[in-house]
C-alpha cells in the first residue's frame, strides 16, 4: 500500500487528492494483457487539509493492521477489493486522524510508540466499525489516544 496523489484540474483550479492505494495485476475491460492498476483502498481528501507526513505513517499502519486473506495466483484484485471493503468502513475515522485541523501529530510521541498507538487505533476501529459514528469528535479521538498511551 502507498499514499497516492491524484492531481485533478477543474477549470483553472488544480487540486491534489490523497488516498491509500494498492497496485494489483489485472486485465481491465477489453484489455488482453494484465497490467498493474491502482485500487483505492480509502480516500483522505484534498491535500491542503491533510497532514501528509502523518498520512504516510497511517498508510503503513493500515497495511500492518488490514485483514489478511489467502491469495492464489490471479486473485490479487479480488483479495485487495475485500481488504478495501473493510478499510472503507473506517474511512471517515482515517480522514479525521490525518486532518490538519486535528493536529494529531503534535499529540503523538514520535517513533515506534506512535506506530503502536496508530496500530491500536486502527485495530480498534476495524474490530468495531460501527463505533465510528460516535468517535469522530476531536475530544473522543484525543481521549482514545490517552487511553492507548497509558496501556
Amino acid at each position: 500500500m502507498y499514499l497516492r496523489r491524484n492531481k485533478v484540474r477543474c477549470g483553472d483550479t488544480r487540486r491534489t487528492y490523497l488516498s491509500i492505494a494498492h497496485n494489483v495485476w489485472w486485465a481491465g475491460d477489453g484489455a488482453k494483457k494484465a497490467q498493474s492498476r491502482p485500487v483505492v483502498v480509502a480516500s483522505f481528501g484534498v491535500e491542503e487539509r491533510v497532514d501528509v507526513d502523518l498520512a504516510r505513517e497511517l498508510v503503513e499502519a493500515v497495511e500492518r493492521c488490514a485483514p489478511k486473506y489467502p491469495v492464489r495466483r490471479g486473485e490479487g484484485k479480488k483479495a485487495t477489493m475485500r481488504v478495501a471493503q473493510e478499510i472503507r468502513k473506517i474511512e471517515p475515522f482515517l480522514k479525521v486522524l490525518v486532518s490538519r485541523k486535528l493536529g494529531l501529530r503534535q499529540h503523538l510521541p514520535p517513533g515506534p510508540e506512535r506506530e503502536m498507538i496508530l496500530d491500536a487505533l486502527i485495530r480498534d476501529k476495524l474490530s468495531d466499525p460501527d463505533s465510528i459514528t460516535r468517535d469522530l469528535r476531536e475530544e473522543a479521538i484525543l481521549s482514545s489516544l490517552r487511553n492507548h498511551s497509558a496501556e
